[in-house]
């Protein structure tokens, strides 16, 4: 008979996203997640397996909860761009800027493209993410809009969640996000332009 867990698995798996972002995979012990997260060694190899096992389910848990409802919030069915900005500047506000990033990107740097224990889940954050803008971008810029212009703001938006674990002041990367997004709605403005006067008659 399955033992029954006596512990919230989404209270678990935040807590242990946390310590994992904070101080990254290698370097945290299991005596760090029993802090984290208040359970004994045991419980967490009980549950998980080992520290590897505990760090797939956080992980997991960190892109289809936390990354995921960011996309639907501020990249979901219906956003402008006015919305997906929003996705930028919120990347540099509570709780991302708090000086230790985003676990996803963190990934990125600690393991690198080698296949491994984040490697799926940071394939398919990239994927969902790039697949979110570039369905705002349609939407607003035209089916023209190129696949350039997605890319450029995926590598923006990975170098805001970088760059906030550094000293670069969050202010003067909001003002470059509030920039490029000022030369997208121009870019839509030349757009709705071009197309009230092609039905001009």
């Amino acid at each position: 008979m399955a033992r029954t867990r006596a512990f919230d698995s989404d209270t678990v798996l935040f807590a242990a996203a946390n310590a994992f972002r904070q101080r990254g995979y290698r370097d945290v012990s299991i005596g760090d997640l029993e802090k984290a997260t208040g359970l004994a060694s045991g419980s967490i190899y009980n549950a998980f397996g080992d520290k590897a096992g505990l760090f797939k389910a956080a992980l997991h848990q960190y892109v289809h909860g936390f990354v995921k409802q960011r996309l639907v919030v501020h990249a979901g069915e219906g956003a402008a761009l006015e919305d997906l900005e929003g996705l930028f500047i919120t990347a540099l506000e509570p709780p991302l800027a708090d000086g230790y990033g985003c676990l996803v990107a963190n990934s990125i740097i600690e393991f690198g493209n080698a296949e491994g224990i984040a490697s799926k889940h940071i394939d398919e954050t990239l994927s969902m993410v790039r697949h979110a803008i570039d369905g705002v971008l349609k939407r607003e810029l035209g089916p023209q809009a190129s696949d350039a212009e997605t890319t450029h703001l995926l590598v923006l938006y990975l170098g805001i969640l970088t760059l906030s674990r550094s000293r670069t002041p969050l202010e003067a990367m909001a003002e470059t996000v509030r920039a490029e997004f000022t030369r997208l709605r121009q870019l839509r403005a030349q757009r709705d332009d071009a197309s009230a006067h092609a039905n001009t008659p």
